[in-house]
């Protein structure tokens, strides 16, 4: 063979059956032996694989991981956690209609329904899901779809969602949740019947800031649905990124379970700090969903804690300037304890009426606890916000 042709073969060798880490199948294309087999993967008739757009054994692997978490038949990964809301969205609504979306939720979903698909034809209404009768109001009146989060993005709040399924049901309307900040390891809403739920794995799941992906969990039928969205949109997620966040998520658990017990910590000791206004955190009794979270909440109350700072946006600055070790960044879901300016970066699409009916103002900061000593988290936080009074 002309060496020409001997630098373009790759060399092959068989997979062997018994890795202790799954390998990475980093290939855009798989090759068939004829036009048949082709044909048999492509219309379902034999498993395997054609096109990394379609599926790719790293994808598979972590959205059955996922699904396995959640109690679910079946998962679907995608290439961040926005596309996931929107292929769950396309299908459980399909066409054009009314989305409720909780009062308190990430502003990126409420970005997604009205500047993406408003257009068209899609409706977003927003929903105090803190009051069942209002829910009951509002699905009566042709809603398409529910939209809600287990833990609200960035207060925290969490609303009775056992009881808002039900009604949502009864009036033939679908509900997907919204599951990042919960994690299954404190909340799995498909027992709840929950008809999809949804995470940005970039968060908690792949653990470590490193990796952008998203995943639909549900029902085998309607994971089936969802694929073909993914597929035909391109919402592809790249099989280095899966392997990765599979390789972050064997210790989802662990990460949660300390990080989760500092977030208590954390905030109790900023409850009697000075230079804070009031803490979010449904762990502590004088949050107002304190009793719904302790009943439907497991092992906690999660990684995230919020609170209002004196002197506004720049006690604010003040605080953040003077921090040591934790940083400032537009995310959260990291091993290292984080912060964010929700009004500057997750919620910055929404109107200033529209903060308002979420709760936020320039005081407002989210930490995402990690998994450091909480004594560490708590002195230096301390310490920048007697820099701010």
């Amino acid at each position: 063979m002309d060496i020409y042709s001997q630098a373009v073969q790759p060399i092959l060798v068989p997979s062997p059956d018994n890795a202790v880490s799954p390998p990475i199948f980093q290939t855009a294309v798989y090759a068939f032996r004829d036009i048949n087999e082709v044909d048999e993967v492509l219309s379902g008739q034999r498993p395997g694989y054609s096109y990394t757009r379609g599926g790719n054994p790293n994808t598979e692997a972590l959205g059955q991981f996922v699904a396995n978490l959640e109690g679910a038949e079946a998962g679907l990964v995608t290439s961040s956690g926005t596309a996931a809301l929107l292929a769950g969205i396309m299908t459980l609504l399909p066409h054009p209609g009314c989305i409720l979306v909780a009062r308190e939720i990430y502003g990126g979903t409420v970005g997604l329904v009205r500047d993406i698909l408003g257009p068209m034809g899609y409706r977003l209404q927003w929903v105090d899901t803190h009051n069942p009768e209002t829910v009951r109001d509002a699905l009566g009146q042709g809603a398409g779809l529910l939209i809600m989060e287990s833990i609200s993005n960035p207060l925290g709040r969490v609303c009775d969602l056992e009881h808002l399924i039900t009604i949502a049901h009864e009036h033939h309307v679908p509900v997907m949740i919204d599951n990042t900040f919960a994690t299954p390891f404190h909340a799995t809403p498909l027992q709840w019947a929950a008809d999809l739920v949804v995470h940005s794995l970039t968060k908690f799941i792949g653990g470590h800031s490193d990796l952008i992906l998203g995943v639909v969990v549900g029902a085998q039928d309607t994971i089936q649905r969802a694929s073909h969205i993914v597929d035909a949109a391109g919402f592809t997620p790249d099989p280095f990124a899966s392997w990765l966040c599979l390789r972050g998520a064997r210790t989802l658990a662990l990460r949660m379970r300390q990080a989760s017990t500092n977030a208590l910590e954390l905030a109790q000791a900023l409850e009697q700090a000075q230079g804070v206004r009031r803490v979010y955190y449904s762990g502590l009794p004088s949050h107002p969903d304190h009793e719904v979270a302790t009943r439907l909440l497991q092992r906690g109350f999660g990684s995230i804690v919020s609170i209002s700072v004196d002197g506004g946006y720049e006690g604010v600055q003040t605080m953040i300037r003077h921090l040591d070790r934790v940083r400032l960044v537009p995310s959260l879901g990291d091993v290292a304890t984080t912060i964010s300016h929700p009004v500057v970066a997750s919620h910055r699409e929404l109107t200033s009426e529209e903060k308002e009916i979420v709760g936020i103002d320039e005081s407002i900061v989210r930490i995402s606890v990690g998994i450091e000593s909480s004594s560490d988290i708590i002195d230096d936080f301390v310490q920048a916000l007697s820099h701010s009074l």
